[in-house]
């Protein structure tokens, strides 16, 4: 087990840059989730992090020591892939014994059948030992990769959106697992992903990464609550947040909040936050699962009408219409809605998430 300090950290392929200036730091038996869109930069930070790409600019550390030019196997860091990366021609025995039989390790025959046991009975995978990958299913080939990297022992773990492939009923399964796993081990992890339920879900911390930098660190809790940006906004929840164009106007003494389909003062708390900042257009983001929906009119509704029912089981998503936006809603009630039918929606204004309409940065980091 070991620290990782990551210090402004450069690679480029050629004329591409992948990762520009990250700067990390990962505590001692955490797991840290990594979430970003493809082509975000995450493998290229786990490649550069096991020494299997060589870094353009910036240092490395693990457990305190600089391991910038040391190789893959003296950095003592286990890697697992989306896709398994498993001999197929070989027993699961065998792909799990294979990084024990390193010269560089010099194990006895026993310690590592000792170790291939121990760590196949935990992942309820020792009664398939001595059958060949090429005949599992995609879950034991999964556990298979999982327990390769687990017998290593090693500083730490890398995983590389090892379940995105999966079906969603046996990547929540696997979700629990590896969280459990991590947890047994109390190794030093770092996981990515592209779905924000991982990362948040499994996550001690987040690391928000989008075209090579990243946009925000933070707790689950603030990477949903407290989106650094308005890129981060969208890319966490489910359906993603809505957003509307906004204006800040004065008006008879009192500051108004002004959107295509809402108008609302500006209370005390929010004035808090704007005060100081010049601040004129904005983005405005609601959350759908913020959003409240009556048939009834009464004072601090506004207006719109139902585009679209899906309903989903226990709650329905509902596509309304104000003028020329469309937004969405997150509703629990089992209530019908008819297409065109008038309803009035609300929320409350501590919901509201306000982002500089220039940088796109939310103006409670300004």
């Amino acid at each position: 087990m070991a620290d990782l300090l990551i210090h402004n950290l450069w690679k480029k392929y050629g004329k591409v840059t992948a990762l520009k200036g990250i700067n990390l730091k990962v505590s001692d038996g955490e797991l840290v989730a990594i979430l970003g869109p493809s082509g975000a930069g995450k493998t290229s930070l786990l490649q550069a992090i096991a020494g299997v790409e060589k870094i353009t600019v910036g240092d490395i550390f693990i457990g305190g020591k600089i391991v910038n030019e040391l190789s893959p196997s003296e950095r003592d860091v286990a890697m697992v892939f989306e896709t398994y990366a498993l001999y197929p021609n070989k027993t699961v025995f065998e792909n799990m014994a294979f990084p024990l039989k390193s010269p560089f390790r010099q194990l006895r025959k026993e310690e590592i059948e000792k170790r291939v046991k121990e760590t196949a009975q935990m992942l309820q995978i020792d009664w398939l030992l001595d059958r060949n990958v090429s005949q599992l299913s995609g879950g034991q080939r999964q556990r298979v990769a999982l327990g390769r990297m687990l017998v290593r022992n090693p500083q730490l773990f890398l995983m590389d959106e090892p379940i995105a492939h999966l079906d969603a009923k046996l990547r929540h399964r696997l979700r629990g697992e590896i969280k459990n796993i991590q947890r047994t081990f109390k190794t030093t992890t770092l996981y990515t992903t592209h779905d924000y339920r991982e990362a948040l879900g499994m996550g001690d911390r987040v690391v928000v990464l989008n075209e090579g930098e990243v946009l925000q660190i933070g707790t689950p809790e603030e990477i949903y609550n407290f989106p650094r940006n308005e890129f981060v906004g969208g890319l966490v929840g489910d359906p993603p947040m809505n957003f509307f164009s906004g204006e800040i106007v004065a008006d008879g003494g009192q500051w108004y909040l002004k959107t295509p389909i809402f108008q609302m003062v500006i209370k005390q708390e929010m004035f808090r936050v704007l005060e100081g900042k010049s601040l004129r257009e904005v983005r405005v983001g609601l959350r759908p699962s913020d959003i409240f929906l009556e048939r009834k009119e009464r004072d601090g509704l506004f207006q719109a009408e139902i585009y679209v029912t899906e309903p989903l089981g226990v709650f329905q998503i509902v596509s309304l219409q104000a003028g020329k936006e469309k937004f969405q809603v997150k509703y629990s009630n089992t209530e019908n809605f008819r297409m065109g039918e008038k309803v009035y929606f609300g929320f409350s204004p501590d919901k509201l998430h306000l982002f500089d309409y220039a940088t796109g940065l939310n103006v409670k980091y300004l």
